[in-house]
């Protein structure tokens, strides 16, 4: 089943990617037509081919708004997931600290958690960057 819906949401993806290129390859042709024969054509011909031109394009791009607000990419959702997982480490490892007296098998287990998800999703555990290599080291 997960197989199916993986497909049907790739033949979406595909067919949607498809639509919203040929709208702005035919925008773009509108324009450079509208362009091309600015001198030969009647000034309503050439101010119809620039609004569809300009209507396409603004098509185009609400779509693509549209859908990245509805779909977001898959790093947004791993960037989600991992802030998620992390949030819920924490929250363990505080209530394992707010019970007291954390042993040495709570400490190397979060620890393990901590490094793996890690490894999982390299996310940044600290709001600023560390230098690679520091002038003397602190604690």
């Amino acid at each position: 089943m997960h197989q199916n819906i993986g497909e049907q949401r790739n033949n979406w993806n595909t067919l949607l990617l498809n639509s919203i290129n040929m709208i702005t390859l035919t925008a773009t042709t509108m324009s450079g037509v509208a362009a091309t024969t600015a001198a030969t054509c009647s000034d309503s011909s050439l101010l119809a081919l620039k609004l569809s031109s300009a209507l396409l394009f603004s098509a185009a791009t609400g779509l693509l708004l549209i859908m990245n607000k509805i779909q977001p990419s898959q790093l947004t959702e791993e960037q989600r997931n991992a802030t998620r997982l992390f949030k819920h480490l924490q929250k363990q490892i505080e209530t394992v600290i707010a019970i007291g007296n954390p042993s040495e098998e709570d400490v190397k287990s979060s620890m393990e958690k901590v490094l793996a998800l890690d490894k999982a999703y390299p996310l940044p555990l600290l709001g600023v960057m560390l230098e690679k290599f520091p002038a003397k080291f602190e604690p």
